[in-house]
């Protein structure tokens, strides 16, 4: 999951803790903000914290794609190797259980 999905999926507690460090740090100066002033301000920083956060994913996945050191990953089965290429004899490793259990007689 990318930086900017976590960011959009929790816009709202964000913008609340934005509005609310906005109050507090108008209390701790001794000054009554309007209204109006926080509801720009905070918009405007909620903003800025989004096209960060996107800038971010952008410029890890441009990278990723110009890096020459893909890492392979191959998942079968909810197992996953890090960093083993596809036709190595560690990915081609398979488990396998007896069908039937054993009789056990007491």
């Amino acid at each position: 999951m990318a930086i900017s999905d976590s960011v959009v999926a929790n816009l709202t507690t964000i913008y609340l803790a934005v509005i609310a460090a906005i109050k507090a740090y108008g209390l701790a100066a001794g000054r009554s903000y309007s209204g109006g002033f926080v509801l720009l301000t905070s918009t405007a920083a909620v903003v800025l914290i989004l096209i960060g956060t996107l800038a971010w994913d952008v410029s890890r996945k441009a990278t990723y794609a110009l890096s020459r050191d893909h890492v392979h990953e191959m998942c079968r089965g909810g197992i996953c190797w890090h960093g083993v290429a596809f036709k190595s004899s560690a990915s081609q490793v398979r488990f396998r259980l007896p069908q039937q259990p054993p009789n056990l007689r007491l």
